[in-house]
């Protein structure tokens, strides 16, 4: 006593580890800290390691002995979505194969891809951005558009070189979800991931035990994630140690908060979430996890990595606006009679919604819109856009 690690000190059943003792001690204090603000029933992992040797120097597996988040559970082990915090290796990679630079201008705006019409967070579109803005904002129709032209199993192949081999669904193939998070990892595949990063591409595991540092294998070229490294170095909003690359994750519906950074000599992260994976309303990386990550690598000495800003270059990769379709309800659809999401994509906002050509009140600027159906029967949904395009389906409620 006082016990120190106690998730790892149950894994490893004794012997030497490549913890520090003070830095664990510490992070400790902060996980315990940070656990007073979080909602009901949501936990936190953090892990510390070292990027030249890969040696962890602490790992918080959870709220030990804390009641109600299950604190008996190593989640740093746990499998999770990791949301946008897996951008950087996809920016890395279309850097390294010439795809786009730091400075390429590339257009956000709706677009569909096969069955896909992925949305930003807030709904919204940026129209033409730089690349590095577009990682620096989290945007997701150019990350998805990245991955639609490199390719979602080479990109897969690369994260499995780098630490972390995607889990997916029994027989599922990598896709282009994969660009927003679709995939299982851990805390410690993160970590591993990142330190890839931060060695220049060049991938190692982890070590909790001393012993010999296998072999490096090459997973991006070095150029590609030095590139990387420096468009994500930018000031913590909340205060924190400077020449820090770091980037944040979300989950969908809440589930999981990440944070992830790294500077000269460490790599830190952070997971916030429910042991039992449900929602936290209104949880992102950046509110939750960011603020744990920055207290972390104040902990550490200073190691400042240098921040890119590129110049914007010519354009590549616009597209042109997507035609409004009506996503849900599906033409045809049985619903229950219980409130239901009318969701759209493509088109020019203002959205008005209709049922039976009455209006239905919402945020003229959503792409969504609840509705409670009355009762059992019949409906028209119709969605019309700003130019006057429409689209709709007509579906039975029972």
């Amino acid at each position: 006593m006082p016990r120190l690690a106690p998730h790892l000190a149950r894994e490893l059943r004794g012997g030497p580890t490549t913890l520090d003792a003070g830095l664990q001690r510490a992070i400790e204090r902060i996980a315990d800290d940070a656990l007073r603000n979080l909602p009901d029933r949501a936990s936190i992992a953090i892990m510390l390691a070292e990027t030249r040797t890969r040696e962890v120097r602490a790992v918080v597996g959870g709220a030990w002995m804390a009641e109600g988040r299950a604190g008996a559970l190593d989640l740093s082990r746990a499998v999770r979505s990791p949301g946008s915090a897996l951008k950087p290796l996809l920016y890395a990679l279309a850097f390294q194969e010439g795809v786009v630079q730091p400075g390429t201008l590339i257009s956000d705006m709706p677009r569909v891809f096969g069955q896909y019409a992925p949305e930003n967070f807030d709904r919204g579109f940026a129209g033409q951005v730089s690349v590095a803005d577009a990682l620096r904002q989290s945007l997701n129709l150019p990350a998805v558009a990245l991955l639609h032209e490199l390719g979602p199993v080479r990109f897969a192949g690369v994260l499995k070189t780098a630490g972390a081999a995607p889990r997916l669904p029994a027989g599922a193939d990598p896709s282009l979800p994969l660009a927003l998070g679709g995939v299982g990892v851990t805390l410690r595949d993160m970590v591993a991931l990142y330190t890839t990063l931060a060695d220049q591409g060049r991938a190692r595991p982890l070590l909790i035990r001393p012993g010999p540092r296998a072999e490096p294998v090459r997973a991006l070229e070095a150029h590609a994630a030095r590139l990387t490294a420096g468009v994500m170095v930018q000031p913590f909003p909340s205060g924190g140690p400077q020449g820090v690359a770091w980037k944040t994750g979300t989950s969908w519906g809440g589930r999981d908060a990440w944070a992830m950074g790294f500077d000269g000599s460490h790599v830190a992260g952070v997971w916030v979430g429910r042991p039992d994976g449900t929602a936290i309303p209104g949880a992102t990386g950046a509110r939750l996890a960011l603020p744990i990550l920055a207290r972390v690598m104040e902990l550490v000495p200073n190691a400042p990595l240098t921040p890119l800003r590129p110049r914007s270059t010519a354009p590549v990769m616009a597209e042109i606006p997507d035609r409004l379709r009506l996503l849900f309800p599906p033409p045809g659809a049985v619903l229950e009679a219980n409130p239901v999401v009318l969701r759209v994509a493509g088109g020019r906002r203002p959205m008005n919604f209709l049922v039976d050509g009455a209006p239905i009140e919402t945020d003229p600027a959503r792409r969504d819109a609840g509705w409670q159906p009355p009762g059992p029967g019949v409906y028209r949904i119709t969605v019309l856009d700003a130019e006057g395009a429409a689209a709709g389906a007509t579906i039975r409620v029972r």
